[in-house]
């Protein structure tokens, strides 16, 4: 389980200086390791990105690491939160039902996440891969506990594995597809009407699971 770290805060009237600095870097960071991967992102390119200097960046982050760290705490630890409390409340199916939906809307806040959950599946061996590891496996563990909490009598572990696997792969692609909706003149995947049609599909995914 990945250690906690603390992590600057979004920008707000509250914000010391150096926090909207930070921000600003973990948002270009997002951007650029969501581009180019752990591997293939420069720390000169999140700089430029960020409109700093690069040796600016370290009086925040004290490496590419800390800062892949940082990115994937910021818009992951929302996540692991909403799962931890949908847990707390399993009784009710139906706020297990729409979890999916939380999820969604954590996303919709870093919507470059999930480009980085499919370059960890898809290229585990790569440096720094293993933080994000760390945190898919962690997720994944508490969207299975969460689809047996609210499960309806005897749980067949490896098909409720596949569901929530089947769950987090339709949550977590929606945010992949924005030049199909280009494509298909959909609109934007943020747009309110497109977010809905995305949630009314997802609660039914998590009805599937949960009530398997």
């Amino acid at each position: 389980m990945p250690a906690a770290r603390p992590v600057a805060i979004d920008d707000d009237a509250g914000a010391t200086k150096g926090e909207r600095t930070a921000a600003r870097i973990l948002d270009a960071a997002e951007s650029v390791f969501a581009e180019a991967g752990f591997q293939g992102a420069s720390l000169r390119a999140i700089a430029r990105r960020a409109g700093i200097q690069q040796p600016g960046l370290y009086n925040h982050f004290a490496s590419k690491r800390d800062l892949y760290a940082a990115v994937l705490d910021r818009a992951l630890t929302p996540m692991a939160t909403a799962m931890s409390e949908a847990m707390r409340g399993a009784r009710s199916a139906r706020a297990l039902e729409r979890l999916p939906g939380v999820i969604t809307d954590v996303l919709l806040e870093h919507p470059r996440i999930a480009a980085l959950f499919q370059q960890a599946l898809h290229d585990p061996d790569a440096p720094g891969q293993e933080l994000m590891h760390d945190w898919l496996d962690r997720l994944l563990a508490q969207g299975l506990e969460t689809a047996r909490s609210g499960a309806r009598g005897p749980v067949d572990r490896a098909q409720l594995a596949i569901g929530v696997v089947a769950m987090f792969n339709v949550t977590t692609g929606y945010f992949l597809s924005q030049g199909v909706l280009d494509r298909l003149g959909i609109g934007a995947l943020d747009d309110p009407a497109n977010v809905a049609r995305q949630k009314a599909i997802l609660e039914r995914v998590g009805r599937a699971v949960v009530r398997r």
